[in-house]
């Protein structure tokens, strides 16, 4: 039989929640925070998909030969990466000027934050997971 690794990152956005993992629309298992799994696939044609509530990858489709070993790398967003020490410096840094200068600027810098957020959770809610095909060592 063959095999499909997913391999998913650790990250600050989805730490203590699970992704869904789907192949050819059946759940086959979730994944947590930087954690490895295999799943045993037939030779073949398939589609593959992560999914966290409404939100999803990209669908792949492989192919797959008996014996032979396919592997994924899944995580949030593109940017998500940068988005919990930006609002912490956001917030710490309006607090430190608010004291100073009486000016809080906090909005005007969490709104193109809101809005990347949003966006992620309607419009582009099947991009708000990365997957893609990693190399495999054999």
């Amino acid at each position: 039989m063959a095999t499909v690794i997913i391999e998913r990152t650790s990250e600050y956005l989805n730490r203590l929640r699970n992704y869904g993992v789907y192949i050819d629309g059946e759940k086959v298992g979730t994944i947590a925070n930087n954690e490895t799994k295999e799943f045993t696939v037939s030779q073949g044609t398939h589609t593959i998909v992560t999914k966290i509530d409404w939100c999803s990858s990209t669908t792949i489709q492989f192919s797959i030969s008996d014996d032979e070993t396919k592997a994924f790398k899944v995580s949030g967003f593109k940017n998500a990466h940068w988005l919990m020490p930006a609002a912490i410096i956001i917030i710490i840094s309006s607090y430190l000027v608010n004291l100073k200068f009486g000016f809080d600027y906090s909005f005007y810098l969490t709104v193109p934050i809101f809005l990347l957020l949003l966006y992620y959770i309607t419009v582009g809610r099947k991009r708000y997971l990365t997957l893609i095909e990693a190399k495999t060592a054999q």
